[in-house]
């Protein structure tokens, strides 16, 4: 099963994010149709999905960096 799609090179993390919060306020609003919910919501879960793929990628990064910068007797556990 493939991973993940990663985020293209003109997908931004905080670009994102403004997005979702856009989607968010304007659904408080309750001035939006019932189909129009449904389509704010799905574009609020697609770019979800690709904020989380992001942070587990750069987590992931992160973890082997440690991992590397880490003393060769502290990876071994007791």
């Amino acid at each position: 099963m493939p991973r993940a799609k990663k985020p293209n090179d003109t997908w931004n993390y905080e670009t994102s994010v403004e997005q979702v919060e856009a989607i968010i306020t304007e659904l408080e609003t309750g001035d939006l149709p019932l189909a129009n919910i449904f389509e704010q919501f799905e574009k609020a879960a697609a770019e979800l999905k690709k904020c989380d793929a992001f942070l587990q990628e750069k987590q992931q990064k992160a973890q082997l960096l440690i991992e590397t910068l880490m003393p060769e007797s502290e990876h071994q556990s007791d």
